[in-house]
């Protein structure tokens, strides 16, 4: 493909839609200073105790340098010029994105695509229906998928050990373990502080976990769809790792194929299920993985981050650097930063790259995300520990990958 051709965020779109915005940051119901509030309909789980951690628009930033030319992408705040610049730098084979600010933007009638339904557009806005994106983005919906998946109880008859959560829970908000009753009832309980109203779902646990795997994709207009890959999550839900563990990459692209062979036909079912009941889009399928065999435990219609990586991904292990993991920093200086990764990066070791920046003010601290792609692990452990080096006092705390 060439530069304007590569697949993208908005190349995929671009084969469903004529015209579209493209706006990555979702709404809030439970911090009433987020750009965009839920609070009447479209409810969302997203409870957090400290709503000054919420950096949901530094999140919706990662989707900006895989965006693509074909369509423009809308944030909420500015992004730094020095971060650009960065993207340009290195990664060249994507087309640089048409980022613009939300606020400034006249998007007339062209529709938008989103990662949750908005109450503040009307339906017509959202390129899928809101009704039936925020139905299907419900985790009561899973059994209905044709796919493999843990037994659903509820909240009246279930059995001892089960997991309780709500049904538009995110990032695992709103997800309890319980063993006993009276975990169940601290549960419910604490559903019912946090998350007012919530539609809960009771599933038997997964026990033995081995992989939680991540699979991606687009689901085209016509009921096809298009295999982004698949990422590997380290922190396995509920699941204590002994001292000294190496985490797994998020993404080795050696392994790809063997992946999609795996999951393809659990994957498959609910890519019809959506399809057939109006859904059109970005998904990702969260697959458990035990000696019995495979699990979906959740189904999330939105650009992840995760989407973001493995559109990166081909990319760099075509510089033969298939593995990659995905740190937090937490920079004093973002410009310092970004010169100690130009530094690595001309090495010719591996290659790291800043998705979001990090904000740095008196009363909030925001971590920025830095993907490390290497040969091996060994050589992204190692590119971690120069990065941490090199850029000295302006990382004041960080993520660790290894030893």
């Amino acid at each position: 493909m060439t530069n304007n051709n590569v697949v993208t965020i908005s190349w995929l779109v671009a084969q469903d839609l004529p015209q579209a915005y493209i706006l990555t940051e979702r709404p809030s119901t439970f911090n009433p200073n987020a750009t965009f509030v839920n609070d009447k309909k479209y409810l969302i789980d997203d409870y957090v105790a400290n709503v000054s951690e919420d950096n949901r628009h530094l999140k919706a930033m990662r989707a900006c340098p895989v965006a693509g030319s074909k369509f423009p992408i809308l944030v909420t705040r500015d992004i730094n010029p020095l971060i650009r610049e960065h993207w340009s730098k290195w990664l060249p084979f994507f087309p640089k994105p048409d980022i613009r600010i939300f606020d400034k933007e006249d998007t007339g009638d062209r529709p938008l695509i989103v990662n949750f339904p908005f109450q503040s557009f009307p339906a017509k806005k959202h390129a899928v229906n809101p009704d039936i994106h925020y139905k299907l983005s419900s985790k009561a919906r899973i059994p209905e998928m044709g796919a493999p998946c843990p037994k659903y109880m509820s909240r009246d008859k279930y059995t001892l050990p089960c997991i309780i959560k709500a049904a538009q829970g995110k990032g695992k908000r709103g997800t309890f373990l319980v063993r006993t009753e009276e975990e169940v009832t601290e549960a419910f309980n604490e559903l019912s502080s946090h998350f007012c109203d919530a539609e809960l779902v009771v599933t038997e646990v997964i026990e033995n976990i081995s992989k939680c795997l991540l699979a991606q994709l687009y689901i085209f207009q016509n009921g096809q769809f298009y295999w982004l890959g698949v990422k590997c999550k380290s922190n396995l839900p509920f699941v204590k790792r002994p001292e000294g563990y190496i985490p797994t990459p998020d993404v080795n692209w050696d392994e790809q194929e063997e992946l999609k062979e795996m999951l393809h036909d659990i994957v498959h079912p609910v890519t019809q299920y959506l399809h057939r009941n109006g859904y059109f889009g970005f998904t990702g399928v969260e697959i458990l993985v035990n000696d019995e065999g495979c699990f979906v435990v959740d189904v999330n219609l939105k650009i992840a981050s995760s989407t973001n990586l493995l559109l990166i991904a081909p990319h760099m292990a075509a510089l033969k650097y298939p593995i990659s993991y995905v740190m937090e920093i937490l920079p004093t200086n973002i410009k310092h930063l970004l010169e100690a990764i130009d530094s690595l990066n001309l090495q010719g070791n591996g290659r790291a790259i800043v998705l979001a920046d990090g904000e740095l003010s008196v009363e909030i601290q925001h971590k920025a995300c830095v993907v490390i792609f290497a040969k091996n692990s060994e050589d992204a452990f190692k590119l971690q520990r120069e990065l941490m080096k090199v850029a000295g006092r302006e990382i004041s705390s960080v993520t660790s990958l290894g030893p």
